[in-house]
């Protein structure tokens, strides 16, 4: 028989959201693209889940629709509440791309 899983085995770290300001030049659009990122992942995998199927069940289209709104709304309570990192490196690149062009410009 299997052992049961520790979870205190794993040791999980949150990146934190305030290293997110210090990405570099044009923080605000890197920050707000890594939290679009985010939400986006959060969405598509509630999605592929079947959370909105489940959502809509015997409802009809206006169910459909509104099912699509409220999963939006979760994910972006997860990527705020419970952020992957993912965002982060996002922020990162984008920040990274603007001083590559701000650097090519002057």
């Amino acid at each position: 028989m299997p052992q049961p899983v520790s979870f205190q085995a794993y040791n999980v770290t949150v990146p934190d959201t305030s290293e997110r300001a210090a990405a570099g030049q044009g923080t605000s659009e890197a920050s707000e693209l890594g939290k679009k990122f985010e939400q986006m992942l959060w969405t598509e995998m509630l999605s592929y889940a079947g959370l909105d199927k489940a959502f809509a069940q015997d409802g009809g289209q206006a169910a459909e629709t509104f099912s699509r709104y409220l999963i939006e709304s979760i994910a972006s309570d997860l990527a705020e509440s419970h952020p992957m990192g993912l965002g982060e490196a996002v922020d990162r690149t984008v920040a990274a791309s603007q001083s590559l062009q701000q650097d090519a410009a002057e």
